[in-house]
């Protein structure tokens, strides 16, 4: 199937949804269609169902912002299979980044008969009373998503990811220093 860009509402034109912009007929049908296989997808490589619902919603998101590129794809279903791969991606690559910043550097002498009674609390407690610090704990250890985090603090996606950056490269000077 391939879609094409829908008509301007109107007479000679093509059926448009309630807000009258005719792209989200599109997207939504896409949705509807692909949305199994691409949870499946991000599933597998992700290994986390609330990861991978917001890896879906991201890339629709993504699509949508992009509606011009996306639509006059030859082949939207390959676009947003594509966008969801570099999604993941960057999903992976964040949470690698987070987990090398809360683990030790190589080299710490610490006690390894035990390794689960050291907490990471006790590793970094110079810097664990900080918002930062637990914002990211929460992220990289907890493995909670940016949509849960945001929920728990009352602050929308967007708003949730800013702070994440942040308080990264705030704890990453911190703990250069």
């Amino acid at each position: 199937m391939v879609l094409r860009r829908a008509a301007p509402p109107g007479p000679a034109g093509g059926e448009a949804v309630k807000g009258g912009e005719p792209w989200k007929a599109a997207v939504e049908k896409l949705y509807k269609e692909m949305y199994s296989a691409l949870h499946a997808y991000a599933l597998r490589v992700l290994e986390d169902d609330a990861l991978a619902q917001e890896a879906v919603q991201d890339a629709f998101c993504i699509a949508c912002a992009r509606r011009e590129q996306f639509l006059s794809s030859p082949n939207p279903q390959g676009w947003i299979m594509l966008t969801l791969k570099h999604v993941m991606q960057n999903m992976l690559r964040t949470q690698t980044k987070l987990k090398k910043l809360l683990s030790l550097e190589e080299g710490t002498d610490l006690p390894t008969d035990s390794p689960e009674l050291v907490s990471v609390d006790l590793l970094f407690n110079d810097i664990s009373g900080s918002e930062d610090f637990q914002l990211l704990k929460r992220i990289a250890l907890d493995r909670c998503t940016i949509l849960e985090l945001a929920e728990e603090l009352g602050v929308s996606v967007e708003a949730c990811k800013k702070r994440v950056q942040r308080a990264r490269k705030r704890l990453q000077k911190k703990l250069r220093a």
